[in-house]
């Protein structure tokens, strides 16, 4: 028995699937890569690079045995957390939607755009609650329920209801970003979307020791100006995460003092395993650790606790 964290290899945008014990297949985000043109993904087959993958595909032909995704967590609007949405809902069954409120706009430009206007539609259809036989649902902060993620070991860190006005005074939608927490078997799990600074600050204000977590999805796709050394400081992770595109740079100075990093552009699809034990092992599609198990040191080998 395991808890199996799949950090899959989207290119530009996020996509994690958490297989809880529960049963409860869980989806946080999804991007199908139209940023990269054919001619960009034949070049990175020929030179041997991280291949992208198509994430709808991977759940699919990967989670055969469950009937349904039961939720699908939008951490915030943006077209490169839920490009290929649509296609994933005809696919696969989702019992409920997880949504931000906010009144971000249509991004317009859509001929010149990489993504489809039809997945923005699609989700202005879902969070107004116009797709049959989907619960969608708006919690916050600290937010509680007798059904649904508690049970999962689900925290709600970000946002608040402050940071959404500020959000929407602002129009940096990556201010209401979610950040969660995972803890299995007292082991935690931070998937931190495109929180910003603003957003990791206020994070941090509340919570403090209470964010030390073994595994770190790396906020705005390891950006320097979505991380501060204080928020790594309370969280010490012992592996990070970083979802990032074949060309674009990551703050990898600052990451690779907390513990072990891999990035989806060098390693692919990055599966980690929370065993029963407590031990933690991973394994990548691409580069070193691909043939095999790896465990994951322990805190005191990283921080000297």
């Amino acid at each position: 028995m395991a808890l199996d964290l799949h950090f899959i290899n989207v290119g530009k945008g996020n996509c994690t699937i958490i297989d809880f014990l529960s049963g409860r297949l869980s989806v946080v985000d999804i991007d199908d890569s139209r940023t990269i043109s054919e001619t960009q993904r034949r070049q990175m087959l020929l030179e041997k690079k991280a291949a992208l993958t198509n994430p709808v595909d991977y759940i699919v032909s990967n989670f055969e045995d469950k009937e349904e995704i039961f939720r699908f967590i939008l951490t915030h609007p943006d077209m490169d957390h839920m490009s290929g949405i649509k296609t994933l809902f005809n696919k696969k069954y989702v019992r409920n939607f997880w949504d931000v409120p906010n009144n971000k706009s249509d991004p317009g430009n859509w001929d010149q755009s990489p993504y489809d206007k039809n997945d923005w539609d699609f989700y202005q259809s879902l969070k107004n609650e116009r797709i049959n036989n989907v619960t969608v649902v708006n919690p916050l902060k600290n937010g509680t329920a007798d059904c649904c993620w508690i049970q999962d070991g689900i925290k709600i860190l970000s946002p608040s209801k402050e940071l959404i006005d500020k959000a929407e005074e602002s129009g940096e939608y990556d201010h209401l970003s979610y950040v969660l927490q995972i803890t299995y078997k007292r082991l935690r799990t931070i998937i931190s979307g495109d929180a910003s600074t603003v957003a990791l600050e206020d994070v941090l204000k509340e919570y403090n020791k209470g964010l030390e977590s073994s595994i770190l999805l790396a906020p705005g796709h390891g950006s320097k100006n979505h991380v501060s050394k204080d928020f790594l400081d309370a969280v010490k992770p012992r592996l990070t995460i970083v979802s990032v595109t074949e060309g674009v740079d990551y703050d990898y100075e600052m990451y690779k003092s907390y513990g072990r990093v891999l990035s989806t552009k060098h390693y692919g699809n990055i599966k980690v395993r929370i065993k029963d034990d407590g031990e933690i092992v991973f394994r990548t599609q691409f580069q070193n650790y691909s043939n095999d198990w790896y465990i994951l040191k322990q805190r005191k080998e990283y921080y000297g606790e």
